[in-house]
């Protein structure tokens, strides 16, 4: 006898693909449900059990599966995720109605133990770059050097479905010199081998891998005082010369970084660096398209953030 779906196995699931793509409510930051939560319109549905304890409404059924479709495409891409028509079993073979076909069932079961796993991706395809906040200093410079910005959202919320959802700050230092000071120099290396620094939900990351990123600073591990999230520094003589990324909570809905370039005389005279360095951040915003029954249609997009500058290079 072929195994029946239940309506509450079918609920079981929707309230697992609900929790990723709908808001985020938890406000503990100390339990797992605080990360989950894109803040995503769920559609007009219902929990089939409450509204008949015997069948699945084909309209519910069908709307599981495009916000299963919504979630994936946003965490993996388009062209990874093979979408599937909405399968039910045919009336003939059912004899008395269309029924839900159990080893479908498991596969969505299954794959919203992927999505649950992986729900803090967002797939660059599913993102949009856009300016934060930039800074350059001045051609010639000595000492420590920052750039201070905050980052605002509307509110707590929007924070964290911002980061739920993948989003990020990207940090990309830089700088431009055709002269042959040897300091100057590996300051030029120094930055370019960065690559971009990103801070996300739970961990900041490096591109390159060069440098020390910090895996535990992230949107749901700040403090009220600066937390070392990146550094690198020269090589060689030139060791001491650092540029660091700080992060720091000024309340439940404003982040603020610090980013500095640090060249140390410790005391003794030292050279100036002889080429002004740059400063560029950027929201890694999600915001993404993809065709969904028939039709292009948002999968995940979020509000841009604002950035008020603090101080610059």
């Amino acid at each position: 006898m072929p195994t029946k779906v239940l309506a509450s196995r079918f609920n079981t699931l929707k309230a697992r693909v609900d929790k990723i793509l709908g808001s985020a409510s938890e406000t503990n930051r100390n339990t797992t449900n605080y990360t989950y939560g894109y803040g995503q319109y769920l559609g007009t549905g219902t929990d089939v059990v409450a509204l008949n304890p015997n069948t699945i409404d084909a309209s519910d059924y069908k709307l599981l599966y495009i916000n299963i479709q919504k979630i994936r495409y946003h965490q993996i891409g388009v062209d990874a995720f093979t979408t599937l028509a909405y399968q039910i079993g045919d009336f003939v073979t059912n004899s008395t109605a269309d029924k839900v076909e159990e080893a479908y069932m498991a596969g969505l079961e299954n794959l919203a133990t992927s999505m649950e796993s992986q729900r803090l991706l967002c797939h660059p395809s599913q993102a949009i770059l856009q300016t934060c906040d930039d800074s350059t200093s001045a051609s010639t410079w000595n000492g420590e050097i920052s750039h201070i910005f905050k980052v605002n959202f509307s509110d707590a919320q929007a924070r964290r479905q911002y980061f739920n959802a993948g989003g990020k700050i990207r940090f990309q230092p830089g700088m431009s010199y055709v002269g042959g000071q040897a300091k100057t120099l590996d300051w030029k290396q120094t930055l370019s081998e960065i690559g971009t620094v990103d801070f996300g939900c739970q961990a900041t990351t490096v591109s390159s891998g060069i440098g020390q990123a910090y895996g535990g600073i992230g949107h749901d591990y700040m403090s009220s005082s600066y937390q070392r999230a990146y550094y690198n520094a020269g090589g060689g003589v030139y060791t001491p010369n650092q540029f660091t990324v700080y992060a720091m909570e000024l309340d439940d809905k404003t982040l603020q970084f610090k980013v500095s370039f640090n060249d140390p005389s410790y005391g003794n005279p030292d050279e100036n660096v002889l080429a002004p360095v740059t400063s560029s951040t950027l929201f890694f915003r999600p915001f993404g398209q993809a065709p969904i029954d028939g039709a292009t249609n948002y999968t995940v997009f979020q509000s841009l953030p604002t950035s008020t500058s603090v101080s610059t290079l």
